[in-house]
C-alpha cells in the first residue's frame, strides 16, 4: 500500500513541477508531462510488483500514474 501511496504522491509532486516548466515541445503538455511523469516515477521508484513478466497490475501502475498526472494537469 505504501509503494501505490508514493508513487501517487511523486506523480502528483513531478506534474505540478514540469507544469511550471514553460513548453517549448511540439507536443501538448497534457501529453507529454504524463509520459514524462510515467517514466521517471518508474525509474526513481519502480513498479509495484517484483519480477521482469508483465502482469495486470503493470497495466493498472502505467494507467493510475498517467491518469494522475493528466487530471492534476487538467484540474490545476
Amino acid at each position: 500500500m505504501n509503494k501505490i501511496i508514493y508513487t501517487i504522491v511523486l506523480a502528483v509532486t513531478l506534474t505540478l513541477l514540469f507544469k511550471q516548466i514553460r513548453n517549448k515541445s511540439n507536443m501538448p503538455k497534457e501529453m507529454i508531462i504524463p509520459v514524462i511523469v510515467a517514466l521517471i516515477v518508474k525509474y526513481v521508484l519502480g513498479d509495484w510488483d517484483s519480477g521482469y513478466s508483465w502482469t495486470v497490475s503493470d497495466i493498472i501502475y502505467w494507467l493510475t500514474i498517467i491518469t494522475t498526472s493528466y487530471i492534476i494537469i487538467k484540474k490545476w
